[in-house]
């Protein structure tokens, strides 16, 4: 009977993980780790560091290659890593229990597992993608410090700091729980186990030595310490709504920006953080009491003192963090449930067992249910900005974006996002992880007024998922919308369009007589438009990219565009900036990029030309010049 209420707890555990595996939050950081372990699943990068965190520490790149081996031997779609992380979280409900048993007997193990099992906010941050295998990392390391101070196992001293190192590799996050590592090896009995402890050390730094490396190039590189974030505004974060969000449960509807008061469930989730909360309470001072006895004073010293670092770490912290970064927690809160549910369970007798399961019960179903709906609000695309557009969402907007490449012979689309670099913060992470990278799926970076890019030859497909309307209503001027889709509640509908190929007139562009072209760019000014409305001039320059050299997207080029002054010949504004990276340049481009800038009355020049972000060396025309002039033009009477 025992095995079948633990192997039911875990099946629970792992339905509430795998259910509909398309809906999860699939925005940048998801889809950017995802597109690394695409790289090393394909045998394509090896790396050491996997994108930026809140304090502003890169983070090193062990999810990545936990993810490639479930991309690689599950299939290559995003819900293989999906599925192993939330696997993950299965496992950390299973040590929970062993733990538990440990603690308090099968009673305790059973119910510890049950709240690790259906906690909504756990389920939740166990199907992220990121860094959410920090809870089952947490379990697996108290489980080592106990077996290394209550059952005084040495060999438990070697695997304590590799299991740490690991943590560390998997997210920084791990430093909230420095705090807790030195507990076991105060507590620990001190014959035999220092030698695996240093055994374990020297192969932890091992492990953490590549890490360190790559993250001392990049900090000496920024020349600059991590800034880390701010405190909220009234100081102390509000640590008791903190805990009653996310050990009692509650606030999982605000997880996808849904009103609480809109269901029943989400309210009856909330009136049972109160006795949830309370049985924690009672749990903590059931374990402070043991330490008056001998034989249980081990026990009761580590999980307190455990309790102690990542508590303090996380009161300290700004309320968004401590929301976020709870689960460093775990399985604290489960094992103090439980012991607090058994401390009052204590003078029932013989009724301990059919209590336990009908209020367990009760509770799991409340929570379930809490899930499922929210789960279903995500289906919908009511989950809004809180949830951000889920995986299926873009999943399905992308395949229709294939479907049309196939059907009109385009080899690629051009996407109007936020963002405009995969490798930085944006859409475009999403859009590469899931269609593939450039020249396929092309990104043109949003501005006022707004740049296109079309072909000069060809007609091309553009994906607008920006809530851009003037940009828009130029797009849909110029071509045909094929498809409109959704992605969420709030969140600018994508529509499709099929754009022709470049035409001048669709501009009211003057052709260069002669295009001037940058040979060591691959890059020409076609054409260009000059018009004044009062002290406002707009410039529209053409470019078309022609064969640029492997060295053009290293070199990040972009454009300066200076407004010179006729009669001084001095600068008097200037306007930089192309909407497309040089790296992303492709034959036959046409890129259509407008500048504005507000001019006092006089005669001027505008000034063109391109240069390198990196080195800052301007490209030179064939002449020898590195810039042309356009004009003159005149503003004000």
């Amino acid at each position: 009977m025992r095995r079948v209420g633990i192997f039911t707890i875990l099946l629970l555990a792992a339905a509430l993980r795998w259910y509909e595996l398309g809906l999860v939050e699939y925005k940048y950081d998801e889809a950017h780790i995802t597109g690394l372990a695409q790289a090393v699943a394909r045998g394509e990068a090896l790396p050491i560091l996997s994108g930026g965190t809140s304090p502003g520490i890169p983070r090193a790149a062990l999810v990545v290659y936990l993810q490639a081996v479930a991309l690689r031997l599950l299939a290559p779609r995003p819900e293989a890593a999906v599925w192993l992380t939330a696997a993950l979280g299965v496992v950390a409900a299973a040590l929970t229990y062993r733990l538990g048993r440990r603690l308090g007997g099968e009673m305790t193990g059973t119910v510890a597992a049950l709240y690790m099992a259906a906690n909504p906010w756990l389920v939740a941050y166990d199907r992220k993608l990121w860094a959410h295998i920090q809870v089952v990392l947490s379990v697996a390391l108290l489980l080592l410090a106990w077996d290394l101070v209550v059952r005084a196992r040495p060999r438990a001293a070697f695997w304590l700091p590799v299991l740490a190192a690991l943590q560390m590799l998997s997210h920084v996050l791990a430093l909230v729980q420095a705090l807790s590592w030195p507990v076991a090896a105060l507590l620990a009995r001190r014959e035999g186990w220092r030698r695996p402890g240093l055994g374990g050390m020297a192969v932890a730094l091992a492990l953490l030595a590549p890490y360190g490396w790559a993250l001392a190039r990049v900090l000496v590189g920024n020349r600059r310490l991590p800034a880390w974030s701010a405190r909220t505004e009234g100081g102390w974060p509000p640590a008791w709504e903190s805990a009653f969000r996310l050990f009692g449960g509650d606030g999982i509807a605000a997880l996808a920006g849904l009103p609480t008061t809109a269901d029943r469930r989400w309210q009856l989730a909330a009136a049972l953080a109160v006795p949830v909360l309370a049985l924690i309470g009672l749990g903590m001072l059931r374990a402070a009491l043991w330490l008056r006895h001998p034989r249980q004073r081990r026990r009761a010293a580590l999980l307190l003192g455990w309790t102690v670092g990542p508590t303090l770490v996380l009161l300290a912290a700004p309320w968004p963090v401590a929301q976020q970064y709870w689960t460093v927690l775990l399985p604290l809160p489960a094992l103090y449930f439980a012991l607090g549910w058994t401390a009052i369970l204590v003078p029932v007798g013989r009724w301990r067992g059919r209590i336990t399961a009908a209020a367990l019960t009760g509770l799991a179903a409340v929570w379930v249910g809490s899930w499922l709906a929210v789960l279903a609000a995500v289906a919908t695309g009511a989950g809004g900005m809180a949830f951000g557009a889920p995986l299926a969402r873009w999943q399905d907007t992308l395949a229709v974006v294939r479907e049309w490449t196939t059907r009109l012979g385009i080899e690629q689309v051009r996407v109007a996002a936020r963002g405009v670099d995969p490798a930085l913060e944006g859409d475009p992470a999403v859009v590469t992880s899931l269609i593939g990278n450039p020249p396929f799926a092309r990104f043109v970076a949003s501005s006022s007024p707004p740049a296109l890019l079309l072909s000069a030859d060809r007609e091309s497909l553009y994906l607008w998922t920006l809530g851009d309307a003037a940009g828009e209503a130029q797009i849909a001027a110029l071509g045909e919308p094929v498809w409109e889709g959704f992605l969420a509640y709030d969140l600018p509908r994508p529509r499709l369009y099929r754009l022709p190929a470049f035409r001048p007139d669709d501009f009211g562009i003057t052709l260069l007589p002669t295009p001037a072209v940058f040979p060591d760019a691959g890059m020409a000014l076609i054409g260009y438009r000059l018009s004044v409305d009062g002290e406002t001039v707009e410039a529209v320059l053409v470019w078309r990219v022609t064969a640029p050299p492997p060295t053009v997207g290293t070199r990040d080029l972009t454009a300066f565009n200076h407004i010179v002054d006729v009669a001084s010949g001095e600068r008097v504004a200037q306007a930089d900036g192309l909407a497309l990276l040089s790296r992303d340049w492709w034959p036959g481009d046409v890129l259509v990029q407008p500048y504005r800038v507000a001019l006092p009355a006089g005669a001027y020049l505008w000034r063109v030309g391109l240069y390198s972000r990196v080195d800052g060396g301007r490209i030179l025309l064939p002449d020898g010049r590195d810039a042309l002039d356009l004009g003159p033009f005149r503003v004000g009477d």
